[in-house]
């Protein structure tokens, strides 16, 4: 598995709704996010918008609607939201082109690359987006406008 920039900035906006989570502002909308991780706000909506369709995030819309976490950002981990912007496949991508590994014995590389995608997985299953959770969320990137 590899982490492409879409999960990257996914990562990044979770992140920010896990700061807000202990906060009593309500949902944020989009734009606050995308204000707070230096996405377009676009890009923004789009991640969050697939985020709450598998109930990791919950969107409400009109006055006073915007985003936030569906359940405790403790029982989030960093997969599950990778795993929505990634596919989930074991395919190694030898450094040698993709008819090395295949079809003879294995490069050179082989076992470590395999080691570092196993480090890899471990790490995302392992952590989770609890850290961030505190009652610090900066009023200066929340707005209550629509998402």
């Amino acid at each position: 598995m590899q982490i492409g920039k879409t999960a990257q900035n996914a990562i990044a906006a979770m992140s920010y709704l896990a700061e807000c989570y202990r906060d009593e502002l309500g949902p944020v909308s989009s734009q606050s996010v995308a204000d707070a991780r230096g996405l377009s706000k676009p890009l923004a909506a789009k991640i969050l918008t697939k985020l709450s369709q598998i109930d990791i995030v919950r969107g409400s819309t009109g006055p006073g609607g915007g985003y936030e976490l569906a359940k405790d950002p403790a029982n989030i981990s960093l997969l599950e939201v990778v795993s929505c912007f990634e596919l989930q496949n074991k395919v190694l991508t030898c450094p040698f082109g993709e008819d090395w590994c295949g079809n003879q014995a294995p490069c050179p590389l082989h076992d470590e690359i395999v080691t570092l995608m196993d480090d890899l997985e471990r790490f995302l299953v392992e952590n989770n987006f609890g850290g961030f959770a505190s009652p610090s969320c900066s009023s200066k990137w929340v707005d209550q406008e629509d998402k």
